[in-house]
């Protein structure tokens, strides 16, 4: 069943982003903390590091893409060496494969360190637990980036 949430949350994700370009992804609206392309680079990076820890055999936490996209960063921090929204679409895509074809085998093993989120008192010890979170974790940040689409499209209308 897991494996059709994310089937869904990623289709859904695409199907609002298609239409979105640079100019709209990198748009802050002065009420947001930040963009849509950040909204995007987030849930990219922690559902790397969620679902599978590292990428190419590095913590994902510790890529490049973490000193944009990570807990506490803004688009205040992109200096232009960040990857384009289009490569974010990309990587979605590619992230979206990695997922589908080797969630099973991800569900059964353990993380290196638990993730513990303190101030919502959850401790996630495997990676069956940090898969289940990381659906929610998707969807609370396609939710914003649908809400940053609303207001930009309706400010873009005025």
């Amino acid at each position: 069943m897991i494996k059709e949430q994310f089937q869904a949350s990623y289709k859904l994700l695409k199907k609002h982003l298609k239409d979105i370009d640079e100019d709209k992804a990198t748009f802050q609206p002065s009420v947001a903390n930040n963009n849509i392309k950040w909204q995007l680079g987030h849930l990219i990076l922690l559902n790397d590091f969620l679902v599978f820890e590292t990428i190419n055999g590095e913590n994902a936490l510790k890529q490049t893409a973490a000193k944009y996209f990570l807990w506490g960063t803004s688009p205040t921090d992109f200096d232009g060496n960040e990857p384009s929204f289009k490569e974010l679409n990309l990587l979605l895509d590619e992230q979206f494969d990695r997922i589908f074809n080797r969630l099973e085998e991800q569900l059964m093993k353990d993380r290196k360190e638990a993730i513990v989120l303190k101030d919502a008192d959850i401790v996630m010890e495997n990676f069956n637990e940090s898969i289940h979170f990381a659906i929610l974790h998707t969807n609370r940040h396609f939710g914003q980036i649908v809400l940053l689409k609303s207001i930009i499209n309706k400010l873009s209308l005025d």
